[in-house]
């Protein structure tokens, strides 16, 4: 019988940790990463505790070595949008130029959250509410 209670005990911890928002999430395998797509973008809707309502942002963190995202793409045409010009040549590769101009981003834009180089949903947030990126302004 205390087999049981100790086994009841366990489970209702375990529904108690996972009704307080505390359990961990099981990471994905290589086999079930998605690859993302060179042609689109597929966005969701975030909330950046400095902003006022959701904004849409790429569905993963996109960072140096990301080679031909459509969300780079995406990423680069809001950032050279945000500074009124062309610093960055728009080709879907996240190399070195791009994570500079991240950084400035994140440096002159308070509501990125951070500075780091890499565009999470803190930086894409700010920039979509800043540049509208990720939304239908650019269409190809």
């Amino acid at each position: 019988m205390k087999v049981i209670g100790k086994g009841l005990a366990l489970g209702l911890a375990s529904v108690g940790l996972v009704g307080s928002g505390l359990a961990v999430a099981p990471t994905a395998d290589a086999a079930t990463t998605a690859a993302y797509s060179s042609t689109s973008c597929t966005t969701v809707y975030y909330k950046n505790n400095a902003l006022l309502f959701q904004q849409l942002v790429p569905n993963h963190n996109l960072a140096y070595g990301d080679n031909g995202d459509y969300c780079v793409k995406l990423l680069q045409k809001g950032i050279n949008a945000y500074y009124g010009g062309a610093p960055l040549a728009v080709d879907g590769n996240f190399g070195p130029a791009t994570e500079s101009w991240v950084k400035k981003f994140q440096t002159d834009s308070p509501c990125s959250q951070g500075i780091d180089g890499q565009a999470g949903p803190n930086t894409n947030s700010c920039l979509e509410y800043l540049t509208g990126a990720y939304g239908p302004i650019y269409p190809e």
